[in-house]
């Protein structure tokens, strides 16, 4: 009961700080550069731009994110919604009451790319933070868990795809404001930034749905296979002989196909198992067939 209730208070502690990362983010960096968010926050970001309301962003986000928490309270579980929720509820009650002040003034285009690639790193950054805790700031990612968990793709392609449909409309919206298609590419060209970099942060930071085979040559299969089985529940192995053509020796190759998050584990008890064993790993693209991991 003791070790449960201190894993909770690191996940809280880990959601409250994600929190306070993503509305800096928001506050300080990506509303003063103008470009348009992903998703329903994307939605709720350009409406605040037309109306010139931070207020409005404010509401918006609020209304979008409770919903895409039901959601996932309904389609993903307990733990990851709580840890959700909190975090949105920081970046709502932040980004309305933190003090505005400039970082950067973004009519310079050489600090409007500063403010975009500063902000879209920090969110990003809070975003991998977040999902691995176990949790999100909602929006998209609710959507991406759900979807990655079964189409074992990466969450930051799930983000590209949200930030399209938002930014359809943020620069729709653009347009009809200042009635400048000059200002409206300008803006596509730092909102296209935003999201790449805030993707990819992701995809960098954040790495279970990003897979790896892990190769091993042992003389002890037995302690090696049970080692991995224990730490990587219902996953298969694949077993070879090998000769090597220095010693003549005949080994076993053990080959396992696991995510690039479970790769230090598995490597860890690999070496306890056998300290003198080969053993190498590389990334995978494609997996297809029966492939187990452990629940989000």
């Amino acid at each position: 009961m003791k070790a449960q209730s201190s894993k909770w208070f690191v996940s809280l502690f880990y959601a409250l700080l994600t929190g306070i990362v993503y509305a800096v983010g928001i506050k300080y960096f990506i509303r003063p550069a103008g470009v348009i968010l992903t998703g329903t926050e994307g939605i709720a970001i350009s409406t605040s731009y037309y109306f010139e309301s931070e207020t409005l962003f404010v509401i918006l986000y609020s209304v979008f994110q409770a919903i895409l928490i039901a959601f996932s309270f309904k389609k993903i579980g307990l733990s990851f919604s709580l840890k959700t929720l909190i975090t949105v509820a920081v970046v709502a009650v932040l980004v309305a009451a933190l003090p505005t002040f400039r970082v950067a003034s973004p009519e310079s285009e050489k600090e409007r790319i500063v403010l975009v690639l500063f902000g879209s790193i920090i969110m990003g950054a809070g975003k991998a933070l977040a999902l691995r805790n176990r949790g999100s700031v909602g929006d998209e990612d609710i959507v991406a868990v759900y979807f990655s968990e079964r189409l074992r793709k990466p969450v930051g392609n799930v983000i590209l795809i949200a930030g399209c449909i938002a930014a359809f409309y943020g620069l729709v919206l653009d347009y009809l404001k200042f009635g400048s298609l000059e200002r409206t590419l300008n803006t596509l060209i730092y909102t296209v930034i935003f999201l790449f970099v805030t993707a990819e942060t992701v995809n960098l930071v954040y790495k279970r749905y990003r897979f790896s085979a892990l190769e091993i040559v042992t003389e002890h299969a037995a302690e090696i296979e049970a080692a991995l089985l224990r730490i990587l529940p219902g996953r298969s192995l694949t077993r070879s002989t090998a000769v090597g053509s220095f010693s003549g020796t005949e080994k076993v190759r053990i080959v396992v196909v696991l995510t690039q998050e479970e790769l230090p584990e598995a490597l860890e008890a690999v070496a306890e198992s056998d300290a003198k064993c080969f053993a190498y790993h590389y990334e995978l693209q494609g997996i297809q067939g029966r492939f187990v991991w452990r629940n989000f």
